[in-house]
């Protein structure tokens, strides 16, 4: 299988160096710091889960075809993902969440995965034609195999995350206001539990 060379992906996230991207980033480019965010959630017998998104970032900029109704985004931050208990292994999926004319909302987190199972189909291109009231999804865990590129990684030790670095997005045909934000989703299994865990980010303009 072919891993996608801007993940670093480990049982650990601590030290992992960030991939540096393979490209630059045209045109006027507005950059800024995102909040991340943290999740923690009580699975009951004394087993937990916590999600943390940290380091992130967002870099703004108008499209190469210098159309108004298209627009670009590079996205980089780190996912940490630590359970406690008898949590027999987990499985982590993120994205952004990219819509057109759409209110994500400010909450941070979600207590369930609805999101994360009703999310569009992913578009490992990252790139989206959008009308009114349309989104889209961009995963940041792209390997490709057999038969569908995969979307998610899985550990067994407790502990495991990612670091992503300019990973690229781009809407067209938005002729109004566009968003995104950070969604990571854990599925984990006990004894007495079986479910996802979700952890949206803060929604951010992209023009």
């Amino acid at each position: 299988m072919k891993k996608n060379s801007r993940i670093v992906a480990g049982a650990a996230i601590a030290g992992a160096a960030l991939i540096a991207a393979s490209g630059t980033v045209a045109g006027t480019a507005d950059a800024g710091k995102l909040p991340g965010g943290f999740k923690s959630k009580n699975l009951g017998d004394g087993n937990s889960v916590q999600i943390r998104l940290y380091d992130e970032s967002v870099t703004r900029s108008k499209a190469v075809t210098n159309v108004p109704t298209s627009r670009e985004a590079w996205v980089s931050g780190k996912i940490a993902i630590s359970t406690k208990g008898d949590v027999k292994g987990a499985t982590l999926t993120a994205g952004y969440l990219v819509g057109c004319q759409l209110n994500f909302g400010a909450k941070s987190g979600a207590e369930t995965g609805e999101l994360a199972e009703g999310a569009p189909e992913p578009s490992a291109s990252g790139e989206f034609n959008l009308g009114p009231g349309e989104a889209g999804f961009k995963p940041i865990i792209n390997v490709a195999g057999d038969d569908a590129d995969i979307n998610s990684i899985s550990f067994s030790n407790g502990r495991g995350g990612l670091a992503y670095s300019q990973e690229r997005f781009s809407v067209d045909g938005c002729a109004g206001y566009a968003s995104a934000r950070a969604l990571v989703k854990v599925q984990v299994k006990t004894d007495t539990f079986k479910g996802n865990i979700t952890l949206l980010g803060k929604p951010f303009s992209i023009g």
